[in-house]
């Protein structure tokens, strides 16, 4: 299982809700990595379309490849992104538009993800564009979204601590992938 962390703020909500996925995630058994987005060089598409020619790949010289090596690993990714003006943040957006120079190559098959989005406003309506976002562009590309973990209400860093609801909601979405699993290989 690997986590994206789309928000700048280290130890922040979203990286303790994530991290709190994570850690539930490796007492089940995963092997699990976190992966910094604002640490990671990560350009913009440049719409050339050479990535989708025969034989083709993508142009720009970052650090998306090995973030991609990194996805081809793992059959749970969980992403994190607080809300920034009713959309993810830009570390986040630039991330997700990169993956249309390797949806076509079988990458987002068979995967799961768990989505968490933290926001300061308190009505959850503020975080349906990024949950709408993420939906359909995995419904598009084939990834089965087990769980959604809006947390409203947590503008400090750490605020997330003090609702233990959202820390237990992070701990139970993996039990959600888990059974997912278990009830798709029984159906095989």
């Amino acid at each position: 299982m690997t986590g994206f962390c789309g928000s700048p703020r280290r130890k922040g909500n979203t990286d303790i809700l994530m991290q709190t996925v994570l850690d539930e995630a490796s007492e089940k058994g995963f092997d699990t990595e976190m992966v910094y987005l604002s640490d990671a060089h990560v350009g913009f598409c440049k719409a050339c379309d050479a990535c989708h020619l025969p034989n083709g790949k993508c142009i720009i010289d970052d650090d998306m490849e090995s973030l991609v090596q990194n996805m081809k690993e793992s059959d749970v990714w969980v992403f994190g992104t607080p809300v920034y003006w009713w959309g993810p943040t830009a570390q986040m957006k630039v991330f997700v538009d990169r993956w249309y120079g390797f949806y076509s190559d079988n990458l987002f098959k068979n995967k799961k993800a768990i989505l968490v989005v933290p926001m300061e406003d308190t009505d959850e309506k503020t975080a349906s564009h990024v949950v709408g976002m993420f939906q359909d562009s995995f419904d598009y590309v084939g990834v089965e979204l087990s769980d959604v973990i809006v947390a409203d209400g947590v503008r400090n860093r750490g605020d997330v601590k003090e609702r233990p609801e959202l820390i237990q909601k992070a701990k139970d979405s993996v039990s959600k992938v888990v059974v997912s699993k278990k009830a798709k290989t029984a159906k095989k």
